[in-house]
């Protein structure tokens, strides 16, 4: 069986000073090493997250001045319709305007020219007449 002498009693104190020894030179050097290493890792997540944050909010705000724009867009292509629309129309007006113009000028020319003609007609028709009267007559 095992024995408790004055050897288990110098073992055991280096053993605690083989413990207090690694734990200055190793274990706290270490902790330290990885505590500075877990505080930068939270701020690097934290200012990755407020970066996220940051581009969420600035892809919303690019996405409403988008949407903004395509409704503005979207007004102004029906005014310009709209516009076109009543140039048109105006346009379309005139043209009917000036088309009637120029057949109602067109029926005052033809019916001076019937007229004319008539005249012309009446008159040859009194020569050829007398033309045709004469010869029956001779």
């Amino acid at each position: 069986m095992l024995a408790v002498d004055a050897t288990l009693l110098i073992i055991f104190f280096i053993v605690w000073i083989l413990l207090f020894v690694l734990s200055r030179i190793f274990f706290e050097p270490l902790r330290d090493v990885m505590n500075k290493r877990d505080d930068t890792i939270a701020k690097n997540l934290k200012v990755g997250e407020e970066a996220r944050n940051q581009y969420e909010e600035k892809i919303q705000e690019i996405e409403q001045k988008l949407k903004a724009a395509r409704h503005n867009a979207k007004e102004t292509r029906e005014q310009f319709m709209a516009d076109a629309l009543r140039e048109k129309e105006k346009m379309l007006t005139e043209i009917g305007q000036e088309c009637r113009a120029k057949v109602d000028e067109a029926k005052e020319q033809l019916e001076k020219k019937v007229e004319e003609l008539k005249k012309e007609l009446a008159s040859q028709s009194k020569v050829l007449s007398d033309k045709i009267e004469q010869r029956l007559l001779h």
